[in-house]
């Protein structure tokens, strides 16, 4: 359980800048591409762990639906040639889907396959990412506008009042958080 959240969203805050710095940036260099990874992974972690502890934020940031793009298997993936997206996914044929938070989390948390996507003049656009139980079905991107944007909500996300009624037994007791 999370005492203090601001010691989890400063963090996330930082990662959106630095984020934000790399999607203009000329050229993204080996060293910047693992602080981009790093960024994702312990940010989206961090967000889950929020999700996870009730209280540290508003139900509305909690309950966000996220629009990702799903690209569909071509063939059998596996750890030899899981950076060969092109080969893998079939990514002219791109259809969106709208999944909550929590969901997106896990496939990033859990991922298979993560990589970074540059645009044409360098800097990062977006990111791809499937699970190992969707590899060998879908791959999802996400533009990293909608990334800092998440980072940037739940970094700032401040709930004000706590209203929690107990029932008869455990599944009935609500809370809500705004």
């Amino acid at each position: 359980m999370i005492s203090e959240s601001w010691y989890w969203k400063k963090p996330l805050l930082d990662m959106a800048m630095r984020l934000q710095k790399f999607r203009t940036a000329k050229r993204l260099t080996p060293k910047r591409l693992i602080q981009i990874e790093r960024d994702v992974f312990i940010g989206f972690y961090s967000v889950r762990k929020l999700i996870e502890s009730q209280t540290k934020l508003t139900d509305a940031t909690k309950s966000l639906k996220l629009s990702v793009e799903r690209y569909p298997n071509r063939k059998r993936v596996n750890w030899f040639n899981n950076r060969c997206i092109d080969e893998l996914y079939d990514l002219d044929k791109r259809s969106q889907e709208t999944r909550d938070l929590p969901f997106v989390c896990g496939r990033i948390i859990h991922s298979f396959i993560f990589m970074p996507y540059v645009g044409e003049h360098g800097g990062l656009e977006g990111i791809f990412f499937t699970s190992d139980t969707d590899k060998n079905v879908r791959l999802y991107s996400m533009p990293i506008d909608s990334v800092i944007d998440i980072f940037q909500r739940v970094g700032d996300d401040d709930p004000v009042h706590i209203h929690s009624i107990r029932g008869k037994s455990s599944e009935d007791d609500k809370l809500q958080v705004t």
